[in-house]
Parts: C-alpha cells; structure tokens; sequence
C-alpha cells in the first residue's frame, strides 16, 4: 500500500465515524418517533411499543444480512455502487410520515397491520441505515488493515443512546410531530449525503487497487471465538443476543403492563440495553466477571422481590430494581459475547448473528408467548436462560480452566444458584397461575379474574384485573349483584350523572371503556347504550363471567374497537351522557384526550349532554390536561372528588371530571353539593393529536 493512500485514507477516517455515528442517531431516533405517531391508530397499547421493535429488529436484520452478502458476493466497486443507489431510492421516498391510509378498519389484527404500515412509511431508509454500521465497518479494515472495527460500533451504540435519550428531552416536548417527521427526513438527507461520498470515495480506492481483499487480523490478539467449534460458536453468538433481546421486551412490557406505561419507559429499557453494548465493545476492561456477575446476581434478587411483592414497591423503587436488573443481565450477555468476537475477517457474520438473535427474541415476546403463555412468564424464562447461558460460556472457556477440586466447586455453585432461581421463579408462576380463576392474554395485555374474600359471604366479590389495576367488581350474593359498585358507585361522578341527568327517560348513553359492564346497572327500559372497548377479551369476560350485561333493562351494542377510530367513521349519535372511562389504568390512551377527540365527543353529544371522565390515576394528573380543553372549546369543567366508603375496602376512591354546557345540570343541589370549588381554577395543557407531553402530567 503506498504512502500516498495511506495520506489520503486517513483524510476519510472522520467520514467513517461521522456516517456511523449519524446512522445510528437516525436509526434509534425513528424509533421512539413512529412508535409515538402510530400509538393512537391501535389503542394506545403497550403492545405497539413491542410490535415496533420486533419490526425494527427485523429491518436491522434484513440490514445486516445485506451487508454480509453483498461482502461476500459483490466486487468492492459494485458494494459503493449498490449502496449509492439505495440511498437514493430511499431519499426518494422522504418525507418518512406515515399516511393516514394506514390507520385499521378493525382491531383483530393489529400486529400484522403495524408491520405493514411501518413497512410503507419507513421501511427503505431504515434498512439503509440498519445496513450502514456492519458495511463501513467492514469497508473500514479494508481500508484501514490491522485496525480493530469494534470501536466503530460501540460508537455506533452511542449514537444510538444518545439518539433514545435526546428524543423526550429535546424534541417531543417541544416539536409537533410533523415537524419531527421533517426534521428527521432532513437529517436523513444529510446522512445521505455523507455516506454517499464515502461509498464514492470508497469506490475510487477500490478502482486503484488501494482496498484489501480480505481484512487483517488484529495484530497479537487471541479469541475465544477461535478455540471453539464452528456450532458451538454460532450457537452462543445467536442465543446470548436473543436471550438480552427477551429481557429487554420482556421488562419493558412488565413496566408498562403493572407499573406505568409512558414513553420514558419505552426508551429507558432500550436505553440501558444499548449502553450495555457500549461498554462492552469499546473496552474491555468494561466487562470483569469477577464483579459483573455477583452485580448482576444482586440486581436478580431484586427483579425477583418486585415480582413477589411490587405492590408494596413505589414507582421509583419498582423502575430502578427492573432496570438494574436488566443492564446487569445485558452486561453479561454483551459482555461474553464480545469476548466470543471474531476476527475481521468473520465480522458480517457475527453482526448478522447478533442481528437475528435480536429478531428471535422479538419475534417469541411479540409473536409466540403471547400464544402460549398466558401470562408474561417469558421474564422468568429470559431470566433463567440468562444464567444458564453464563454457566455454558464458562465451562466452554479455555482461559479458565480448572483443576478437579475447583471445577467441582464452580458447578456445585452454579447448579444451587440455577436450581434456587428456578424454584424462586417457578412458585411466583404457581402463584400467578393458582390465586387465578382465570387468565387470558392478548395484543392489548393480561386480563385475569379473581375473587375475593370467598369466606365472607356479604363481601365475596369477583374482580377483573388488567395489569396492576382493578377495572370492576361484582358481588357474588344473589341478592347483592345488581348493585353498581367500585368506581361507578351512586356517589361518585359518574353514578351522580347517571341518578341526577335531567332527562332520565329515553337516554342514549355511550362508555367508552367496557370493564365488567358495571354502568348497566343504571339502565332503564326505553334507553340505549352504546358501549365502545377495543379488546375483545373484555367483552368475552365481561358476558362470561359477570351479569351486569345480561340483566340490563335497556338495549345495548357493544363496539370492539378504538372509540377513536369508531366514533370518527359513525354518524352522529346524539349521546345524553358520554363517558370516558379509559384512563384509570397506567397505559393511558392519549388519543382520546386530545382536542380533535373533544370536538369529535362534542360531535356526538346532544347540546345538553355532559361528558363525564373518569380522572383517578395513580401516576398522571388528568385535571390540567380536562380544563385546558373544557375552556378552549367553552365548556364548563367541573370535578366530584371521590370519597372512601365503609364499604368499599378501601379500594375504589374514584375522581370523575363533567365537561358540559348544561348548567342546570351542575345547578341541582344533589350534583352542585359535590363539586370541587376550585378544580376549575389552575393550571392547564391542550394536547393535540400531534403534540402531547404525558411528563407535564405525571404526578
């Protein structure tokens, strides 16, 4: 190689790390970004957040595996040809919005229709990007013989943490959504631009003869990787990734599901995950054994004490315990599968192997357990895997071998401390599934059915849960089950608009938010419900194991779909009362509190008619949000604080906010006596469909 090349190679080094940098900023950016712009089109479910990374876990995949072929099947002129070309079919097709067109007709389909979606709006540019790192780098010790490429990618992971972290920060907060859209199209333009002259440049070097045929070995350096069989190797290299991929899902989605679900928690997971890989592929001396694994050991004591006891564990402790636990687990899996890296020569198919253990894990959280568990157990087997992985690449290493009397005490060690997180892990299986009259699990999360003090007969109740959240009750005594009861009591907002409406003949009422069918119990002959939930396992549940829909004095349909979605597309449906009746859970839909929801909820209100929403959470201060809306479409916002009551165990104390123009409606003295004298006053926000802040809400 001569001196010449080498003077102007060098000049190109900064192209290198400035195109891995930016591809990995854009790449991770888009992420939390679509995710948010479609959130509202499906339900608003946690689930969304997991469909997308198994669709970005794909494309990365998909990325890789062209950069591995085209490696090895293409001349090095025609890889920067080939390249060059595809970033221009995908600047093409910028800007990245997704079109309205993709929004569902139905719900019974969801994860294949987000795929498809994502597909059409930011499928090519996210390919290109996804194949950028494993490509440069590769071309990087073509260009640059005997230079480690591993730095290039913890590089890459940092753009990608910095791409998650910047997102809530910098941009949601204060960018609309389309603005974010633009922005991002543009600095895909610009990355574009840089990686086009790269691959030109790269091009003209190979023109000359000036670019390796196949890369060096890094000089004096031994892998592990090299003492191992060709199955051996490839195994570990598919299931370490796959295993911190199922962690990664598995935690996100227990967060969300029974702590809270924002999006901050969408990206802190990821976030943690991605800083892991930095840390392990940037220095070695990042990852030791010696304190990494009793770390690791320490934070799984406490994954396992949220599980058994998260309910006396506040938000903070629960967020920190789970994703202590997660980054420890991902320094192990990261941290030995750096230590089974190859040589350059085998890169693109370490990459390409790392990229489909990330799509393994995906595709089991997202697709498969949801079919064959019935609850989120893929934590407690993600776990296990964990450690039993650990056990496997220590016994394979031949770094570390041991005499007799200490390979007898390493395994004596590891069987106990498998067998102990075994048992720990399967009673809280048993727990879940035995304390359970019934489980079921779909797309939009876990639904189960207990019952309650079963030995005393006037309190012996039957509840549906989803998540960390009761969403009704019914007593069992005969004579009892007719009563509303938890949130929907005749004292709480909504039981007052119910009792106190004006007109109390003839009502057409709608709920948006099905639960047991509790608000039935205030039907009378000549009215009619309209009852809007977009799971359909709710409705199944709600039929099945409860009678407040069977014993209904008025007609009643029960729509399975997004009330959103399904309120836009129906005529007009002149509701007396409308209630709101989504929020209560931690997975807040924040479509349906925007002010294009308002306008449409006022669209189906008679000019009378009040809108009752049911306020009570345990993370989020809905108030600011309700009044900001109410004044700016000139309505009333009025809150009934609710109150405990002896007999309600202490569990349903529920906030309901009217928004009405009926002020003989707020006037009576039943409703008047019970309204918050200040919750008109104060603070205020106004969402839009393409704007909202959940932080300025959190309690």
């Amino acid at each position: 190689m001569t001196r010449g090349f080498h003077r102007f190679s060098l000049t190109h080094a900064n192209s290198f790390i400035a195109c891995v940098f930016l591809a990995a900023y854009l790449l991770f950016q888009i992420e939390p970004l679509i995710g948010k712009y479609i959130l509202p089109w499906f339900g608003g479910s946690p689930a969304v957040w997991t469909t997308c990374v198994l669709f970005f876990q794909l494309l990365v995949f998909a990325g890789y595996a062209y950069a591995h072929l085209s490696l090895h099947y293409f001349s090095a002129k025609n890889q920067s040809l080939i390249h060059l070309i595809l970033l221009v079919l995908a600047v093409s097709l910028l800007p990245i919005t997704p079109s309205v067109s993709g929004k569902p007709a139905d719900a019974s389909q969801p994860i294949f229709s987000i795929l498809l979606l994502l597909i059409n709006s930011v499928g090519l540019p996210f390919f290109v990007l996804a194949a950028t790192s494993p490509l440069l780098q590769a071309w990087y010790v073509r260009v640059y013989p005997g230079h480690s490429p591993y730095r290039l990618y913890a590089l890459s992971n940092v753009g990608s943490f910095l791409a998650l972290l910047s997102y809530p920060f910098l941009f949601e907060p204060f960018f609309k959504l389309g603005d974010q859209t633009l922005g991002w199209s543009i600095g895909f333009a610009c990355f574009a631009v840089i990686c086009g002259g790269l691959s030109w440049h790269f091009r003209k070097l190979a023109c000359v003869g000036q670019v390796c045929a196949v890369p060096i070995a890094v000089d004096g350096e031994r892998l592990l990787s090299e003492h191992l069989t060709g199955h051996w190797r490839w195994f570990l290299w598919l299931a370490l990734p796959t295993v911190t991929s199922i962690l990664l899902l598995a935690i996100t989605n227990q967060l969300c599901q029974d702590v809270a679900s924002i999006p901050f928690l969408w990206i802190l997971p990821l976030g943690l995950y991605l800083i892991s890989f930095v840390l392990c592929f940037a220095e070695t001396r990042w990852y030791r054994r010696r304190w990494i694994i009793p770390l690791a050991m320490l934070s799984t004591l406490g994954i396992v004490a949220s599980l058994y006891w998260g309910g006396n564990i506040n938000l903070l402790g629960q967020i920190l315990l789970y994703c202590l636990g997660l980054f420890f687990c991902c320094m192990l899996g990261h941290g030995e599968l750096f230590r089974l890296r190859p040589q350059p020569t085998g890169l693109t198919a370490y990459y390409l192997a790392i990229s489909a253990g990330g799509v393994f894990g995906g595709l089991f959280v997202a697709l498969l357990a949801p079919l064959i568990f019935s609850h989120y157990y893929e934590l407690h087997l993600g776990l296990l895997a964990c450690y039993g992985l650990l056990v496997a690449v220590i016994a394979l290493d031949h770094h570390y071998a041991m005499d007799t009397r200490s390979a007898k005490a390493y395994w004596g060690l590891a069987s106990t401390g498998l067998i102990g997180l075994c048992l720990a892990l399967g009673f809280h299986v048993y727990q879940l599934s035995a304390s359970q009259l019934e489980i079921s699990r779909n797309f939009y999360g876990v639904l189960r059915i207990v019952e309650r003090d079963a030995d005393q007969p006037a309190l012996a109740r039957r509840v549906l849960r989803h998540g960390a959240i009761d969403h009704g009750f019914q007593y069992l005594d005969p004579a009892k089950q007719h009563l509303p009861t938890a949130y929907y009591r005749p004292q709480t907002g909504v039981g007052l608009a119910m009792t106190y409406f004006p007109r109390q003949e003839h009502r057409r009422i709608g709920i948006v938010g099905l639960g047991v069918g509790t608000l039935l119990s205030y039907s009378h002959p000549g009215d009619y419900f309209r009852i809007y939930d977009i799971n359909p396992q709710v409705a199944a549940l709600a039929q099945q194991r409860f009678s407040f829909l069977k014993s209904s004095l008025a007609p009643f349909e029960v729509v399975v779909a997004d009330a959103r979605l399904a309120l836009e597309r129906e005529p007009n449906q002149d509701f007396d009362i409308l209630v709101l009746d989504a929020f209560s859970g931690d997975a807040i839909p924040m479509h349906l509190l925007t002010q294009e929801a308002l306008a449409l909820y006022i669209r189906h209100l008679q000019a009378d008619g009040v809108l009752a929403v049911h306020i009570s959470n345990r993370h989020l201060n809905l108030e600011p949000l309700l009044r900001g809306l109410a004044q700016q479409q000139g309505l009333a916002f009025r809150v009934v604080r609710g109150k405990v009551m002896d007999d309600d165990f202490g569990l349903y104390r529920s906030d309901w906010a009217y928004l009405t123009h009926n002020q003989l409606f707020l006037a009576q003295e039943a409703i008047a006596s019970q309204l918050d004298p200040v919750a008109e006053n104060g603070r205020t926000v106004i969402w839009r469909d393409d704007f909202s802040n959940l932080y300025s809400l959190l309690k």
